[in-house]
């Protein structure tokens, strides 16, 4: 048999002198505390780093050392069934447990742990780390309290909702029945009488009625709006369909727009159906109402043009503030607050004299055309 020499002993020593500082080193950077502890029954402590003793409150992990692994637990009988893991498997990993800190409150941690065996016993060595996971722990727990307050509240406002939404309709619904009976009235005591003047305030009566009818009607519409998800939309399509009772002569509505599709609010159709009728109502002479698209970028935008006398720039923002320029009313009002469910937006852009043009405009991701990318597509 060889002899060892002076040297080569030498050599060995050096090398497990810088094993020994590589990890040192190594355990005092990881953001975990690692331990070794010694065989059973005690497993005492054999070595630790400056995380651990910070994790458990101790100045140093020279605090640490011979302490048995059990007396650090809240619940010793816990180190059993890591026991029965080492034993079986060698190592353990993502084993939750308590340990005791040094003023008494306890700490939540995972545990990740392997054994060295040897020939003499089954467990030499336990080495493992410690992850302190009581903070996240609590705001885990915070946030299901939170969620679960959240949700309670939800449902409290959904019956309030639901009582509320009952309310209105029914409201409305007696509102109008009367509303109906009123004007009756006023239709009998019309054909009762020949006097001009009586006459006139009955004119005048029915329009007040009328108003308090549209009054009525926008308090449902504006109900509506974002209760039900968005969904597409056919441009062409909605256009031709919520236009067709308006009276347009043939060829006075032009559709420039095939295969586009938008997102938004189910209550859209009411979108395109006012700024048909309000053309034709305010335009004054408008016998030609075209729509088309143009696609930039990072948007589209729909444009709704007609031939009449356009809107001055003052009341350009108005009529959508349900400020009335010539009694216009609350669609655009509406118009643009289901739009804006969507994140689309509408302006007026037309020059006066030249005739009126809305422009409604979004982002790329709330347009598609059929078959093509948006990129490609010449819309």
């Amino acid at each position: 048999m060889r002899e060892i020499t002076t040297g080569e002993q030498k050599k060995d020593q050096d090398a497990i002198l810088d094993y020994q500082e590589k990890y040192r080193i190594l355990t005092e950077m990881i953001p975990y505390g690692a331990f070794r502890l010694g065989p059973g029954p005690d497993y005492r402590i054999v070595s630790a780093n400056r995380k651990l003793s910070q994790m458990l409150g101790y100045e140093s992990p020279d605090y640490l050392k011979d302490k048995s692994v059990l007396d650090l637990m809240v619940d010793p009988h816990t180190w059993h069934q890591i026991e029965t893991g080492l034993d079986e498997a060698e190592s353990v990993a993502g084993f939750e447990l308590q340990l005791k800190r040094k003023e008494g409150s306890g700490i939540l941690v995972v545990l990740n742990a392997s054994v060295l065996p040897s020939a003499d016993h089954k467990i030499t060595w336990i080495e493992g780390i410690l992850e302190d996971v009581t903070e996240q722990t609590v705001t885990e727990m915070e946030m299901q309290y939170h969620e679960a307050e959240l949700n309670r509240f939800a449902q409290a406002l959904n019956q309030a909702n639901k009582k509320l939404n009952l309310l209105s309709s029914i409201t409305r619904h007696d509102i109008l029945n009367q509303l109906t009976a009123f004007l009756g009235y006023l239709e009998l005591i019309e054909e009762e009488t020949d006097d001009p003047k009586i006459k006139k305030y009955i004119e005048l009566e029915k329009s007040i009625a009328e108003t308090i009818r549209k009054q009525i009607q926008f308090t449902k519409d504006y109900h509506e709006i974002g209760v039900k998800s968005p969904q597409w939309f056919d441009v062409e399509k909605t256009i031709q369909t919520v236009t067709a009772p308006l009276p347009l002569s043939n060829g006075s509505l032009v559709i420039s727009i095939t295969n586009l599709s938008i997102y938004a609010d189910p209550l859209l159709e009411k979108v395109f159906y006012n700024l048909v009728e309000n053309a034709l109502r305010h335009g004054e002479g408008v016998s030609r109402i075209t729509f088309s698209s143009i696609l930039s970028e990072d948007s589209i935008t729909i444009v709704c043009e007609d031939n009449g006398k356009g809107i001055p720039d003052k009341f350009k923002e108005a009529i959508f503030n349900r400020q009335h320029f010539k009694n216009t009313g609350f669609g655009l009002f509406l118009s643009r607050e289901i739009l804006g469910i969507t994140g689309l937006s509408i302006k007026e852009t037309g020059e006066q004299g030249k005739g009126g043009r809305f422009e409604i405009t979004g982002p790329r991701e709330y347009f598609r055309v059929e078959g093509q990318t948006l990129r490609d597509a010449a819309v």
